[in-house]
């Protein structure tokens, strides 16, 4: 991975890294104690040396001294140090946890050093260990050169009672030579017994311990951190854990995030990317791109110019066919209706396919376009109050053949060129004919320039994937961290495999940073300026299609009907 990879990742999951090291941070700070917990350390240094008299020649060898450095460890020496300073607890454990030692044999020096929450325990507990690990080897010793002197006067006692029976043998006549022979050669023993008990009996200590340094009355400071030293670090060590884990994260996030990510699953170029909302946004109605997000606002207007693109240069091409002569005269009125049926779907639920349909719908209507919204997502569908429209009947009293008309079923809204056809009060119809599916979308194009159907999830229901082959144009919608990689995959080949008219993706909640609006903040009171002039404009506009078409202009939409429609039922957004 590149390093730009890494910022990425941190981007993706940057929630986890701070959530691991707010964790650690507190658990840290609060289990650890109010005081800083300080430790000390005091140093006792013990020589190692023999007498002159000693095979070594006055030096101690280091198999000596790193057998002497075992006492310090475990037995004799931990308890009687114990028993000095008061420890009450297994003396091996004090041993082990307060007391290290460094060993150098070539000069015969042991280190003893003790760590203490105290200096003066430091010190008395080095010292304790030092001057009963001298007095615990000279006691060996002595009882060693005891041993050794025994045994030697063992030997001689054994020498001079053979002695002397051969010379009472040779007394009593064997004047043999080899009872000469034994006489000679025990007498000759005799003396080197008598010679070995004489220098154990006149060595004090083979081996001698002397104190070299003592432990000073001033100990050193080792450590001692508080709180917030300890919170700092464990910070650090949460940082570290939390990048560890977001990397993880990230390796096994099938969810899309990126432009790039996004049109190499889906096969689609990405039309539209629509920024995240604010949190105060998010649980209000579907057009508030166009009451307080000109950054939303100018995604959704983006997605427009690009439909209507595609709808002009289709145009362009059946008008070009027309005039080389091979069409007739139903070639204008296909040109017409060409890219005026738009369908917008998504993969999944939650994906924001009802607030890309509203919100394109006004963006059609800003532009002077006639709208009509068709609602035929009939398990979860687009509230109507978004519009300041009311629920009644819809697509699914329709499709039940309860009338012959769609007209009967289309309601004015609170935006000027935009009506609504609800979704009805029939209900979900599983197994909709395609002939009356047909049917309602041939009237509704001739009831708008621009019709656009809002569906159910392609991946979820069947009636979106027979509408999405009735539909000039084909818009998908992909949610930034939510759709996944397996879903979109199986969307993309769904159309592939339908030939739907799919041209686009757009991407819903991008994150954008602190520093991405091109607008930057508007002036104090230029929110309200520019909604009322949005309604002015557009009700300027209604009026004068319709003043064009009956000479009476329509009545105009309440500020108040206005503010409700943005609010939307129950505060919630549509999916």
């Amino acid at each position: 991975m590149e390093p730009v990879d890494y910022l990425k990742v941190l981007k993706n999951h940057w929630k986890v890294v701070a959530a691991l090291i707010i964790l650690a941070m507190v658990v840290t700070f609060y289990a650890s104690p109010a005081k800083p917990t300080k430790a000390y350390s005091a140093e006792h240094v013990v020589l190692l040396d023999t007498v002159a008299g000693g095979e070594e020649g006055g030096r101690a060898s280091s198999s000596n001294v790193t057998a002497a450095a075992i006492f310090l460890e475990a037995g004799e020496v931990p308890k009687r140090a114990a028993a000095i300073v008061g420890f009450e607890g297994d003396p091996n454990v004090l041993a082990q946890s307060k007391i290290s030692k460094v060993v150098e044999p070539e000069s015969g020096l042991i280190t003893i050093t003790a760590t203490a929450g105290k200096p003066d325990e430091a010190i008395a507990l080095a010292n304790a260990f030092g001057s009963e690990f001298i007095k615990y080897v000279a006691e060996r010793e002595g009882q060693r050169i005891e041993a050794e002197s025994a045994q030697a006067q063992i030997e001689v006692d054994r020498l001079e009672q053979q002695l002397t029976e051969l010379q009472n043998k040779q007394a009593g006549g064997d004047n043999s030579a080899g009872t000469q022979g034994q006489i000679e050669a025990t007498t000759d023993d005799l003396g080197t017994a008598i010679r070995t008990a004489a220098t154990a009996r006149d060595t004090t200590s083979y081996v001698t311990l002397r104190e070299a340094v003592s432990a000073s009355q001033d100990a050193g400071f080792v450590s001692g951190f508080g709180r917030i030293p300890r919170a700092l670090f464990m910070g650090v060590v949460g940082a570290l854990a939390g990048f560890g884990v977001a990397v993880m994260l990230d390796r096994s996030d099938s969810r899309l995030r990126t432009k790039d990510q996004v049109e190499r699953r889906f096969g689609l170029p990405v039309l539209a990317e629509v920024p995240l909302l604010a949190l105060r946004d998010r649980s209000r109605a579907a057009v508030v791109a166009f009451e307080r997000e000109p950054r939303v606002a100018e995604a959704y207007r983006g997605l427009r110019t690009a439909l209507l693109l595609f709808r002009s240069r289709t145009e362009q091409h059946a008008l070009a066919t027309n005039g080389n002569g091979h069409s007739n005269g139903h070639s204008a009125q296909a040109a017409n209706s060409v890219r005026q049926l738009v369908v917008v779907t998504s993969p999944e639920a939650g994906d924001g396919k009802s607030t890309t349909t509203a919100n394109l719908a006004m963006a059609y209507a800003e532009s002077g376009q006639s709208v009509l919204l068709v609602s035929w997502d009939l398990w979860r569908p687009l509230s109507p109050g978004v519009f300041d429209a009311q629920e009644g009947p819809g697509v699914a009293d329709y499709l039940d053949g309860s009338a012959s008309s769609l007209v009967r079923y289309v309601q004015d809204t609170s935006i000027p060129g935009v009506r609504i056809v609800t979704a009805g009060l029939g209900g979900h119809h599983p197994y909709t004919q395609i002939e009356n599916a047909r049917r309602l979308l041939e009237e509704a194009r001739s009831l708008a320039n621009i019709v656009i159907v809002d569906t159910a999830p392609i991946l979820s229901a069947s009636v979106t994937r027979e509408l999405v082959t009735l539909a000039d144009a084909v818009v998908v919608v992909c949610r930034s961290g939510r759709t996944t990689g397996p879903a979109a995959d199986r969307c993309a080949e769904l159309l592939e495999r339908l030939g739907a008219p799919a041209l686009g993706v757009v991407l819903v909640g991008v994150p954008t940073g602190p520093f991405a609006d091109y607008y930057g903040a508007p002036p104090k009171g230029s929110r309200g300026l520019e909604r009322a002039g949005f309604r002015r404009r557009q009700t300027e506009e209604a009026g004068a299609r319709h003043k064009a078409i009956s000479g009476a202009a329509p009545a105009r939409p309440t500020s108040a009907g206005y503010r409700a429609g943005m609010r939307g039922p129950e505060g919630r957004e549509p999916s």
